[in-house]
């Protein structure tokens, strides 16, 4: 058996870099990737690259700022494959600039996607982490393993 046989990983920002890497890689260990970025194409390339690839991938294009963005998310996770195992809150951006020329507009932008929204998407998947432990305890004694990896990557 594979390290991540059959476990549910939400990956955000997947659509390139990083992101792109860790859902190819825990595809390669047996997730069930899913692929979620702002940007529908390179989330749907991710998510088709794995799946020839042998693995299972889902894309769920998702604006993760953005309350709907995050219930479509989590929504669509639940709804295909009954729960969330890992979740890594990668998404991620930055501006080509120093600091102190940023606008106030970029730098909430900046807190919105690095901060504020793994904070709503764990909010957001942790009860049905949560709900399905409980279940495992009751029916095994005890539950599996179940990860959040917040690393907003740029």
């Amino acid at each position: 058996m594979s390290l991540l046989q059959d476990k549910v990983a939400i990956i955000t920002g997947s659509g390139r870099g990083i992101g792109a890497a860790t859902a190819r890689l825990f595809a390669s260990h047996g997730a069930k990737v899913i692929v979620s970025d702002i940007d529908p194409d390179p989330a749907k390339e991710t998510a088709d690259a794995i799946i020839r690839a042998g693995g299972t991938a889902l894309a769920v294009p998702a604006d993760v700022t953005d309350a709907a963005g995050i219930e479509e998310l989590i929504g669509q996770t639940v709804n295909t494959y009954g729960g969330i195992d890992i979740l890594v809150n990668n998404a991620g951006y930055t501006w080509d600039g120093m600091m102190h020329k940023m606008s106030d507009e970029q730098w909430e932008a900046m807190l919105a996607i690095h901060l504020t929204a793994p904070f709503k998407i764990i909010r957001a998947a942790v009860p049905y982490m949560r709900e399905a432990a409980k279940k495992e305890k009751e029916q095994f004694g005890a539950a599996k393993a179940r990860k959040i990896i917040s690393i907003s990557s740029t």
